[in-house]
């Protein structure tokens, strides 16, 4: 902590939550100094006297350089959705796990880290069971668990999903088109959370200051950030005015990597790497449920 507040770290401030997240840290009088680290630059309205920005690889020697000396630091930088092309497996690995570690390793005095959950309910100490089909999913537990075997003062925080007004275009466009159809998995009970972005933003500096603050039953504990309702297929489809559409599984994963290959949304089910294939049966014991 510097004569001024709180030094904090951001990692991930280009993306949704994170910009959020940079302009309610902006606000906070007791912050001094903001010190972000992303591989875009900031836009403009998120830059300002406080906030020290460098563009670079969350994975590199220059985001821990960046970010050395925090008093908080949350890390949201991610890459959610696989590339494409060779290498983009890899890539995606890199800024997802090895990134999540790297900065681990400038030892902030306090650090959250931040990802979506499983669908709920669920408890905290519900052993998360990331899909195979899904890269960024297995990526946080990875770190995660890596967070955990590295002590120090972290919560992880996580978010069921999040929307709102500053939410990613493909993301939106992706929900509006529940006005035509609903996707289920045929004979399988499904439900989704919707937080509100500002609603995630709150839980995540809360974590942050109860941590600085010393609170005893926050340090190396996990957090759900969720409504304490959710709904179901039938229910997405009453409230967006569509329709579910239930195929069986093999086929609605096969469909979403249609529907991602052809661009349309950036959602689809690209097969697992060896690696994150041999990992995940390891840790779990069996294939995950959808």
């Amino acid at each position: 902590m510097t004569g001024d507040g709180l030094v904090v770290g951001l990692t991930g401030a280009t993306g949704h939550i994170g910009g959020r997240l940079l302009a309610r840290l902006a606000d906070d009088p007791a912050v001094g100094a903001i010190r972000s680290v992303a591989r875009r630059p900031l836009p403009p309205e998120l830059n300002g006297p406080r906030v020290a920005h460098v563009q670079a690889d969350v994975a590199s020697v220059a985001a821990r350089a960046a970010l050395r000396g925090v008093d908080v630091l949350y890390h949201l930088a991610a890459q959610v959705w696989a590339g494409r092309g060779p290498g983009a497996m890899h890539a995606m690995h890199r800024a997802n796990v090895e990134g999540a570690i790297n900065v681990l390793e400038v030892a902030p005095a306090a650090a959250v880290l931040a990802w979506p959950a499983n669908p709920l309910p669920m408890t905290e100490d519900h052993l998360p069971r990331p899909n195979p089909e899904c890269p960024y999913a297995q990526h946080k537990w990875v770190a995660e668990r890596m967070w955990a075997q590295g002590g120090g003062r972290w919560a992880v925080a996580r978010l069921a999903a999040v929307l709102g007004p500053h939410a990613d275009l493909r993301v939106a466009r992706s929900v509006r088109g529940y006005r035509y159809a609903v996707p289920a998995v045929r004979g399988v009970t499904q439900a989704v959370q919707w937080l509100d972005e500002e609603d995630a933003v709150s839980g995540l500096l809360a974590l942050g200051r109860a941590l600085v603050a010393g609170a005893p039953a926050v340090p190396g504990r996990v957090f759900n950030l969720a409504p304490p309702d959710w709904l179901g297929a039938a229910d997405v489809a009453r409230v967006a005015g569509g329709r579910v559409v239930a195929l069986p599984r093999a086929g609605l994963l096969r469909l979403a990597e249609a529907v991602r290959a052809s661009r349309a949304t950036p959602f689809g089910a690209p097969p697992p790497t060896g690696r994150l294939r041999s990992w995940v049966g390891a840790r779990n014991g069996r294939r995950p449920k959808s």
